[in-house]
């Protein structure tokens, strides 16, 4: 962005790395919202009604199964690394942390570890709403081979938008 000194001089601001992500990050997360309020069955998006004016079919065909698992890991990321102090390294264990976190949550959706997630939730937080959506979350969700690789491609992203910025961070300084 280019701005006039009180001289006539053009100075030139240079984009705010944080702002950039954060940034990327929300427009990431719009288009996840699109794939719930577009393409999902209202039945199964528990915070996202299906819009009738907006039923178009599958505005995202095949990649809409997978895009949701792909964006919460990629802006999540892209958030954390806003938040924390800048390094001169970019903060690659802000994308590893997504990864897992996500990883772990579409783990504990496989039919041979749902029940122990759920029994674990319950004893370590009781009968509290949280445990019983997240145990729902566990019990009723479905397993996908297809959500590891969207999560592992979001995480890698995530991570490329890093170089990125630093890239033209440190080019610029």
């Amino acid at each position: 962005m280019r701005t006039h000194g009180s001289q006539g001089v053009v100075r030139v601001r240079r984009a705010n790395p944080p702002a950039v992500l954060v940034g990327l990050g929300g427009f990431a997360l719009l288009v996840g919202v699109l794939v719930y309020l577009i393409d999902r069955d209202p039945a199964r998006a528990m915070l996202f009604p299906r819009i009738a004016a907006l039923d178009t079919g599958a505005l995202f065909g095949a990649i809409g199964a997978w895009l949701p698992s792909f964006i919460h890991t990629f802006a999540f990321s892209l958030f954390t690394a806003a938040a924390l102090k800048r390094a001169a390294s970019p903060a690659y264990g802000a994308c590893a942390a997504w990864w897992a976190v996500n990883l772990a949550f579409e783990a504990g959706q496989h039919e041979q570890l749902s029940s122990y997630f759920a029994d674990w939730l319950n004893l370590a937080f009781g009968p509290t709403w949280l445990a019983r959506a997240l145990s729902n979350y566990f019990l009723r969700g479905t397993f996908d081979v297809g959500d590891i690789a969207a999560v592992t491609a979001g995480a890698l992203a995530a991570a490329g938008v890093l170089v990125l910025v630093q890239h033209q961070e440190t080019r610029h300084a």
